[in-house]
């Protein structure tokens, strides 16, 4: 399935609609304004809450947990000590997942053992963060779409992203 990640460009807080390949809005990504635990939340179009993203404090590197419905929890870090570009990893109940590809150019994938899990694209020409992003594994599919939100975050932290407070 194909989506579309759009960040807000006019909010106080990190917040992005997810729309499907044909332009109905999917999901949403809403962050509170005055908030001390940097949280966001997936939601469905129905309002549905899927996934809190919280940030990780007292690491070394920056991380973010996705806490999910179900309470069960996948952690993404940044990579320690990479001299050229970000490197990202995330930790997940059912393994390790592999993010390969060229995160400063926006041009990677997710992936565990081998299996392309998903696939995402920038789009340079906008005035906000705009993602194109197929996803090959649909029971992960809020899961992959936060992982994006929180890379997104991590890779333009004291930018336009909350992630450093």
């Amino acid at each position: 399935m194909k989506y579309k990640i759009k960040q807000k460009l006019f909010s106080f807080t990190d917040s992005f609609t997810i729309e499907d390949e044909n332009g109905i809005e999917a999901f949403y990504v809403k962050g509170k304004f005055f908030s001390f635990s940097s949280r966001q939340r997936l939601y469905t179009k129905d309002g549905k809450e899927l996934v809190t993203i919280k940030r990780k404090y007292l690491s070394l590197t920056p991380a973010c947990y996705l806490i999910n419905a179900d309470g069960s929890k996948w952690i993404i870090r940044k990579k320690f000590w990479v001299l050229w570009g970000s490197k990202f990893y995330v930790e997940t109940p059912n393994g390790k997942l592999e993010i390969t590809g060229n995160i400063w150019d926006h041009e990677y994938q997710i992936s565990q053992n081998g299996h392309v899990l998903a696939r995402i694209s920038k789009k340079w020409f906008s005035f906000s963060d705009t993602y194109g992003v197929d996803i090959y594994e649909p029971s992960l599919t809020a899961q992959l779409l936060s992982a994006l939100i929180v890379i997104d975050r991590m890779h333009h932290s004291g930018r336009n992203s909350n992630v450093n407070d």
